[in-house]
């Protein structure tokens, strides 16, 4: 049985004779190549020898996107739209829409301006890589500009998707999947990077994450307007991937309930998820998802989506799921298969020790039986510093103790205890009001920040100062208090990313109403908290989130934004003197700028000025203590608890 046989029958739920293990290397391979560090038995191979050498399949699920035949196949990545051999589809502009691109350079980056004039406006974006994503191998480039900046905007991109005529591409396609062959299965790309939905494609590809909900709030008639819009692109698009040469389909990439929460999902995700399975499936094709992030909150409605595949599964201790739990739950009644299910953290020494990885797999081994519906892989992708005999190693492990049916093992992934103290806790703290506010007055104004009503929240605020209530107390007891329910409920995960945001902004907007009024020393920040995400990584979501959530509960913080580079943090930290700096990183690759960064401190004579503290989906406990961080926090309801922790709050 060759590489495809084996693993599009794993994939169609089918008995093989061995658990298939297929890692993701790009990422691996692209900056140990660059930096000359690959090992020296493969010093001058490509990735694909590579994965004949050690008699692993291709995996081929992630476009190689700056792999273009032509910059100008790329020019539009902005907007979601590809001439790349992963893509099916063909796509050509309206004679009315007039394309501008420019070529821009500097502060280490080199950016691709794109303005698209239609006769309805005008919209401009930005995208590119700095040379900290080169080193990091990143093969695609970084949305520093959006194509959405406000209300404006959206007829724009109606006009331009709109009037959109789309076609077959499957020359270029067929080729590269006659290139792969037996090694692997060729998945061909749809539409952006995989967008669900038309919502998904404006909340992935034209607006920052956390904007996305603020517009979806704002603007309603405009983004329904856009999606109408976008449902003319897809309904064009579909029929032409069904009829393509395309084994397998990736259809819909990067679902995390923190960003695409379970209301969104199943009002706007789930239907086209269905659409789209029953079109290709009828058409006999597989299809694809990439849920790569936290997936706890969506597990039934991913498993209600008709896919075949969850590709770049990452289970515990990166996420908050057991890759049991994800078994139990998909594979075993035969909805999905997994490609992944080992974090990308169990490759780096410093996140897992030699006795961590091996207590991984044999978790896995026991957790997974009988091991139909799993492919064993890295959720997401090898990172730049992954130990390459773990890789290997792994793959001793699959031929040893991977022949089909694996027999059932003795692995609980959660207690009775632990189920039993989730339940106490989100019994008493998500699923009630704990409120102890006697006040009627104060009582409204909390229940309005938690509704997220800003301009309610703004009237009660003035109304209440009028009727003589102390701005302080308004603060205090009706605000900021609802801000830590809020806080304690996003940590249960009662509640989402729109209700934190949209409670913030009310409280934000009835602040500039109060601060007139607050006496001197009534408004003063509980700590001042200096915050960035690391060199190299562009990702702000998670930071954002802690930011928010810190504000909301009367702290002070400075937002350095992204791609923070050390000798910054350290001026900063002289400058401003914060009691705590928080450290951000997304990306395993970026990871060792935390220590990078801590070096710099000490360095310069100020790491016993201020605390440090670390998170984001990659790191844990080890690697903080390993970098001799002063705490780690795995989420922002987390971090807030840290932060008071060291404060004494």
């Amino acid at each position: 049985m060759n590489h495809k046989e084996r693993l599009t029958k794993t994939i169609r739920g089918e008995m093989v004779d061995i658990l298939p293990y297929g890692p993701r290397l790009d990422l691996w391979y692209n900056a140990n190549k660059r930096a000359g560090t690959l090992p020296e038995k493969y010093k001058h191979h490509t990735i694909d020898e590579i994965y004949k050498a050690e008699g692993w399949p291709q995996h081929k699920t992630v476009p190689a996107y700056l792999a273009a035949d032509k910059p100008e196949d790329i020019y539009h990545r902005a907007i979601g739209l590809y001439h790349l051999k992963e893509f099916v589809i063909g796509f050509e502009f309206h004679s009315d829409v007039e394309i501008e691109v420019n070529q821009e350079s500097g502060d280490d980056e080199e950016m691709t301006h794109v303005v698209y004039r239609t006769p309805v406006g005008v919209v401009e974006v930005r995208h590119g890589q700095t040379e900290a994503m080169k080193a990091s191998g990143a093969s695609i480039t970084w949305v520093k500009e959006n194509a959405i900046k406000g209300p404006q905007d959206y007829k724009v991109l109606a006009h331009i998707f709109g009037n959109m005529k789309l076609s077959p591409r499957y020359e270029q396609y067929t080729a590269w999947k006659e290139t792969v062959g037996e090694e692997g299965i060729a998945v061909a790309n749809t539409m952006g990077l995989a967008c669900t939905s038309p919502i998904h494609f404006i909340q992935k590809t034209f607006l920052e994450a956390t904007e996305f909900y603020l517009h979806y709030k704002d603007y309603p008639q405009e983004m329904s307007a856009l999606a109408e819009a976008l449902e003319h692109f897809y309904n064009q698009a579909l029929p032409i991937i069904a009829e393509s040469p395309a084994d397998c389909v990736l259809w819909s990439a990067n679902v995390d309930d923190m960003i695409t929460y379970p209301e969104l999902y199943e009002e706007h995700f789930l239907p086209w998820c269905q659409k789209a399975a029953q079109a290709l499936h009828d058409k006999g094709k597989l299809i694809a998802m990439h849920p790569d992030g936290e997936n706890q909150k969506l597990m039934d409605l991913i498993a209600a989506s008709d896919m075949d595949l969850a590709d770049a599964v990452a289970p515990w201790p990166m996420t908050k799921v057991k890759l049991a739990d994800y078994y139990n739950r998909w594979c075993r009644d035969g909805q999905i298969t997994i490609w992944g299910g080992v974090p990308e953290s169990m490759f780096l020494h410093k996140s897992a020790s030699d006795e961590e990885f091996e207590s991984f797999m044999d978790e896995m081994f026991a957790s997974i039986s009988p091991g139909t519906r799993f492919i064993v892989g890295i959720g997401d992708t090898a990172p730049p510093g992954a130990d390459f005999d773990r890789l290997v190693r792994l793959s001793e492990r699959c031929a040893k103790e991977g022949r089909l049916p694996i027999e059932a093992g003795g692995y609980d992934p959660i207690s009775a205890e632990q189920i039993k103290t989730a339940e106490k806790r989100i019994g008493t703290q998500a699923g009630q009001d704990t409120s102890i506010i006697q006040d009627q007055d104060f009582l409204a104004m909390q229940k309005l920040v938690l509704k997220g009503d800003e301009q309610a929240t703004v009237t009660k605020a003035q109304a209440m100062l009028d009727e003589g209530k102390a701005a302080a107390d308004i603060l205090n007891i009706g605000m900021l208090s609802a801000m830590a329910i809020i806080g304690e409920r996003f940590t249960d995960g009662t509640e989402f990313i729109p209700e934190v945001l949209l409670s913030a902004r009310a409280l934000n907007q009835a602040l500039v109403v109060l601060e007139p009024h607050l006496a001197k020393g009534e408004s003063q920040s509980k700590g001042k908290i200096l915050m960035g995400t690391v060199f190299g990584d562009l990702h702000d979501i998670g930071k954002n989130m802690v930011i928010t959530m810190l504000k909301g509960v009367g702290f002070e913080v400075i937002d350095l934004g992204i791609n923070v580079k050390v000798d910054h943090f350290v001026e900063q930290v002289v400058t401003n003197k914060p009691v705590i700096l928080a450290l951000s990183a997304l990306l395993t690759t970026t990871m060792p700028q935390m220590q990078t960064t801590i070096e710099g401190l000490v360095e310069d004579g100020v790491r016993d000025k201020v605390n440090v503290i670390v998170g984001g989906a990659p790191v844990n406990q080890n690697y903080a203590d390993e970098i001799k961080a002063d705490g780690y926090a795995e989420d922002a309801g987390a971090a807030v608890k840290l932060v008071k922790s060291f404060l004494k709050l």
